[in-house]
């Protein structure tokens, strides 16, 4: 299927490129006929050359978004939505799309587009690449090339959004050229006389801002700021007053007006929320100290409760979405802000026109912000090792309660007032999050994680301990890293902090990928495989993550004895072979996935990797050992598995098949389905009916299965 189409606005994406269509045409057989709508295009590999306004032709498989269905999963469908984008296109290369005609749809953002372009490629053809990637998000909002290892130490230490066009950048950016037209007209004699500089500075500025705006994509965070100093500029000159509050309600009724799914969008709630906090926090300051700080121990003081105000208005917010949060920021920022802030960042944008002026100038100005910027990223990595705070998940109640308590201070009048109603809303806040935090009763907990084709089972034992079994992944070279945006938040969301084992069954993508981010990002006691090493770059990855946390490896197979966890037994039936060094050719990896049985009073879980049918019968000469109350069934439900006397000797209540939605390789396979249909098993599917979770309460007497589709 071919699509003719006009992008509406090309995004960075850290894997491949992304761009939001405005289709015209559907192509089918090569006859088109006119269609209308959004449509989400990713490619694997390489970004696209397009700008804003290009009509482009493509050939793919059109798809509807869908969530996964996993505990903190992002709902990703609902935000599509909400942008009026309800259908997806994947190609292999970016190349694959081809240029039609250029910027017919809209010439004014094609051209800021063209600008921004070579004014990244100049930003990256002077600095170091990991420098120039920082510099790109910092001046032009281009996150897009930013390393993934970097990024993550900067949310990690909570000074991530120094990388977004934020408030603080626009803020800087105005005063600096603000400074620079009110210095430029006190050097002429008739500009003095005849103007009020002051006023025509700002007029000057506004227009510049909205100009920039534009340049860096609009993003809700630069788009408030540029809103609320556009309030301050026109109340200046109509000789009003102006309160930071009111300019703030401003922007977001501009914002929303324009764009009502902005409500929704991340970046527009923390950017929002964070500069409440600063109001408030100001406000209160100057109420209880009557006047500004003096000195430089009261800047610093300042400097710091309003750090820390930002950082408590958003504390919530973050770790509802992400799973996790920190202080590490109220530290961080007294490097990070003078470094990046009024350093790189003022640097970088005095360099910007000398790109097209003086491109001499430009190289050295850059490299100087891209020395500050290297020395922050040396700050950053090491303030990273600093552990976030325990693991918690506020829900929705407590988010509302959290702004509750943000517009009691803010619109309730009187001190009294504000410490009585502010109290009594953190009170029930703190209580409300105690609760959450309060031991889970004694019980065996099994989840299948739906994370498309591959497996990921968590295994809750009654002491509370956690062990992960395989981490899922993507055949495709690469895809998605399955560990980071899946697996993570859906462990973080159920308060998994530390996982007492790592269970690899066997070393093939789908099942391995997902566990050299876990590993690298949470305390791991032990690590557990089978006999088959395995040769790809991940692996080998693993097992230097592994190394490098000292993480205990032990070797599994059908020889080694049972042993308890929590009054969990677990029994290794399979591999049956002896441990098999480097090198050593076999004939079928998915023949050497660990096997093994876990055992609660009267409720047993098989695990069975991707094993087919040859396994099976060697399992079958001991089908004592085989009986379960819930099977994982073999190799994501292929037809060379799961045989009937398999699957008799088994006789699970519950069969759970983790396959993906639509999955290339069209698995379950009829003939499984028809087999489980025969012996009347049920069966979840994570494709269908998201994660599944099967939970034994003490002391193993039954079970309870729970299927949860979409986490909302």
């Amino acid at each position: 299927m071919s699509k003719v189409s006009s992008t509406a606005a090309p995004e960075p994406w850290s894997r491949g490129g992304r761009l939001v269509l405005n289709v015209e045409h559907v192509c089918r057989d090569s006859v088109p006929a006119p269609a209308t709508g959004k449509l989400l295009l990713y490619a694997g590999e390489g970004s696209f050359p397009f700008r804003t306004g290009d009509r482009i032709r493509f050939s793919s498989r059109l798809r509807q978004p869908r969530n996964y269905g996993l505990p903190g999963e992002f709902d990703r469908e609902r935000y599509l939505a909400l942008r009026g984008i309800f259908t997806t296109a994947f190609v292999r290369k970016s190349e694959e799309a081809i240029l039609m005609r250029s910027g017919v749809a809209d010439p004014l953002r094609h051209a800021l587009d063209g600008i921004a372009a070579r004014l990244g490629a100049f930003i990256e053809g002077n600095v170091p690449p990991a420098e120039g990637s920082i510099l790109k998000a910092l001046l032009l909002g281009d996150q897009g090339s930013v390393p993934r290892g970097l990024a993550d130490a900067y949310t990690r230490t909570g000074v991530n959004h120094i990388l977004s066009i934020s408030g603080f950048h626009v803020g800087i950016i105005a005063l600096f050229v603000y400074w620079l037209i009110l210095t430029a007209g006190r050097a002429s004699e008739f500009v003095m006389l005849h103007a009020n500089l002051r006023r025509t500075a700002l007029l000057v500025t506004l227009p510049l801002l909205v100009v920039y705006l534009f340049l860096t994509g609009a993003a809700p965070a630069t788009a408030r700021s540029v809103i609320m100093i556009g309030a301050y500029v026109v109340t200046l000159a109509l000789q009003r007053e102006s309160e930071p509050i009111d300019a703030l309600l401003l922007a977001a009724f501009v914002i929303l007006g324009i764009s009502p799914p902005a409500l929704f969008d991340l970046s527009f709630q923390l950017s929002f929320l964070a500069f409440w906090g600063i109001v408030l926090a100001t406000s209160l300051w100057e109420s209880r100290f009557r006047g500004k700080p003096k000195g430089v121990a009261g800047k610093l003081a300042l400097f710091f409760m309003v750090s820390l105000a930002a950082t408590a208005a958003t504390l919530l917010p973050v770790a509802h979405y992400f799973h996790r949060a920190t202080l590490t920021g109220l530290i961080a920022n007294f490097f990070i802000v003078p470094l990046m802030g009024y350093g790189a960042v003022l640097l970088g944008f005095t360099a910007l026109p000398f790109v097209y002026l003086f491109p001499l100038a430009a190289r050295l100005l850059f490299v100087a912000a891209a020395w500050l910027v290297k020395l922050s990223d040396a700050i950053i990595l090491y303030l990273a090792r600093i552990p976030t705070l325990p693991p918690f998940d506020p829900d929705r109640l407590d988010l509302l309660l959290c702004y509750l308590i943000l517009t009691v201070l803010t619109f309730i009048r009187g001190r009294t007032a504000k410490l009585a109603c502010g109290g009594s809303l953190a009170v029930f806040l703190l209580g409300h999050g105690l609760l959450q935090t309060l031991p889970a009763p004694h019980r065996l907990t099994v989840t299948f994680f739906s994370i498309g084709q591959g497996d990921a089972a968590l295994v809750t034992f009654p002491d509370g301990r956690a062990m992960l079994i395989d981490g899922g992944g993507s055949a495709r070279e690469g895809g998605m890293d399955v560990g980071e945006r899946l697996l993570a938040p859906a462990l973080r969301a159920m308060g998994v902090g530390r996982l007492d084992w790592l269970v690899l069954t066997h070393p093939h993508p789908d099942h391995l990928q997902g566990l050299v981010f876990i590993a690298a990002n949470f305390p791991v006691g032990e690590f557990i495989e089978g006999p088959a090493d395995g040769d790809s770059a991940d692996y080998r990855e693993l097992h230097r993550v592994l190394a490098e946390r000292r993480v205990p490896v032990r070797r599994m197979n059908a020889a080694t004895p049972p042993f308890a966890i929590g009054g969990v037994r677990l029994e290794p039936l399979a591999p049956l072979n002896a441990f098999r060094p480097l090198g050593t050719e076999d004939a079928d990896v998915n023949d050497t996935s660990l096997v093994f049985r876990l055992v609660y009073g009267k409720v047993s879980v098989l695990f069975t990797g991707d094993i087919s049918r040859t396994v099976e019968g060697q399992l079958l000469k001991h089908p004592e050992r085989l009986a379960c109350t819930v099977l994982k069934v073999p190799h994501h439900g292929s037809r060379y598995s799961s045989s009937i006397p398999f699957l008799r000797a088994t006789a699970p209540q519950l069969a759970v098949i983790s396959a993906g939605y639509r999955n290339s390789f069209r698995l379950p396979a009829a003939e499984t389905l028809a087999n489980l249909r025969e012996l009347g098993i049920r069966v979840c599917r994570t494709d269908l009916d998201g994660t599944v979770q099967a939970a034994a309460d003490e002391p193993g007497e039954g079970v309870i299965i729970r299927t949860f589709g979409h986490f909302r």
